[in-house]
């Protein structure tokens, strides 16, 4: 019974000595739950998987992940790649490069685990030098453009190999790609930044295209879709789907994944039209009235307005407003309530205005000064050149007339008259 039971709790240390070293290495050798890597159905993921729980690996492996391990985790790279300076930050790389290429052979494991280590320890220095100016553009928002690497830093690396189909079954390298892509569809920009996400998305899948081929192309495409979704369009996701090779990872981008697009894409563009509405709404014209509140023409809609552009200096304005006062007075009470007589001055000074308001008795009619910053504005909308000049707006709020009829013309009135019907 008692050997029973030691053989029992060998077999469990036995089992969580393997369980601790696999998870060891687990996050920089297996692909976590959001790579589209674990779409794709290769045998030489559980190959890996086996290689990983194989007990002639499990010392080399709780060793290699305690020293080294923290190198192949990007987020936690992040904070010192934002700290160095481009040639500081390679230097860095190379030596632990190099340091751990001689771990490996010094240390004993299976040969089809040294043979991947190998990799993951060469195309991890790659990611991380990729990921420096992509990383640093995405954190420093006020860089327009990406920084540019050294070619005497980038040239190692051997572009014309890097559609090898067994490359793909390397986390480093898989990591490395976008990042790659990123840069290098970048230069082709002369590294100016993207403002449309969208349009970067479709930009990098054409480069892809065009450099890549078999799986380490579709693997791209399909992380291109994956990593920005929120950013996708209909159309973008289906043109950039279509250019991936396999059709059963072509068909992840179907069903759900194309619903959801849909329905953000819907989101955005009601978005958006509700900004360029709020946009237009703060584009337009406004005044200030006489206590000092802002408004604009839409305070009257439902009432026909009249609107005299004048200022306290203009002669001929002036002379207009006794026949302006005339039309009030000869308007019903219910006409009174339906059309508006609105006096809107383009003097510079508040004091100015105010003081001509008083002096031409308008204090009982509608009044409004352009503000000085907002003249241009007012002056390009209505062209207005010279004053007086007069508008007539309807009940909708439409100006009808930008170039109406003075006061002192007899139709004046009558064309009021019309429009409150």
């Amino acid at each position: 019974m008692k050997a029973k039971f030691l053989l029992m709790k060998k077999l469990i240390l036995l089992f969580l000595i393997s369980f601790n070293a696999y998870s060891q290495l687990e996050n920089f050798l297996l692909p976590d739950s959001a790579d589209i890597y674990n779409k794709f159905g290769y045998p030489e993921l559980e190959k890996l998987k086996s290689e990983i729980k194989n007990p002639e690996n499990q010392e080399f492996i709780k060793k290699f992940s305690a020293e080294y391990g923290v190198l192949f985790d990007i987020n936690k790279q992040r904070g010192a790649l934002l700290e160095a300076n481009v040639d500081e930050w390679e230097m860095k790389l190379y030596d632990e490069k190099n340091a751990q290429l001689a771990f490996l052979k010094e240390h004993t494991c299976t040969p089809a685990l040294a043979a991947q280590m190998q990799k993951e320890i060469e195309y991890n220095y790659w990611h991380l030098i990729f990921a420096y100016p992509i990383e640093r553009g995405n954190a420093e928002q006020q860089l327009r453009r990406v920084i540019s690497l050294p070619n005497v830093m980038t040239g190692g690396l051997k572009e014309d190999k890097m559609s090898e189909p067994s490359l793909i079954h390397i986390k480093a390298f898989r990591s490395l790609l976008v990042y790659y892509v990123t840069y290098k569809n970048s230069e082709l920009r002369g590294y100016e930044k993207y403002s449309n996400q969208l349009q970067s998305v479709s930009d990098k899948a054409n480069f892809t295209e065009k450099a890549f081929k078999g799986d380490v192309k579709d693997y791209i495409l399909a992380e291109l879709l994956t990593k920005n979704a929120q950013y996708l369009s209909v159309s973008t996701t289906r043109s950039v789907a279509r250019q991936i090779s396999r059709k059963d990872i072509q068909n992840q981008f179907t069903g759900d994944f194309m619903k959801k697009v849909a329905e953000q894409e819907t989101i955005a563009d009601q978005k958006r039209k509700e900004k360029e509405a709020e946009m237009a709404k703060k584009s337009d014209v406004s005044f200030v009235d006489l206590a000092g509140k802002s408004f604009d023409f839409s305070k009257y809609k439902g009432k026909v307005v009249y609107v005299d552009f004048w200022a306290s200096w203009c002669g001929p304005c002036r002379a207009e407003m006794p026949y302006s006062k005339k039309m009030h007075s000869n308007l019903s009470e219910k006409d009174k309530k339906d059309i508006v007589f609105l006096y809107i001055s383009i003097d510079d000074a508040e004091e100015k205005w105010k003081n001509g308001i008083k002096a031409n008795g308008l204090e009982d009619f509608e009044n409004g000064l352009v503000p000085t910053d907002g003249s241009s504005k007012v002056a390009q909308k209505y062209m207005i050149r010279t004053i007086p000049r007069y508008m007539m707006i309807d009940k909708t709020g439409k100006v009808v007339n930008e170039n109406a009829k003075r006061p002192s013309n007899p139709e004046t009135l009558s064309e009021l008259l019309e429009l409150a019907k």
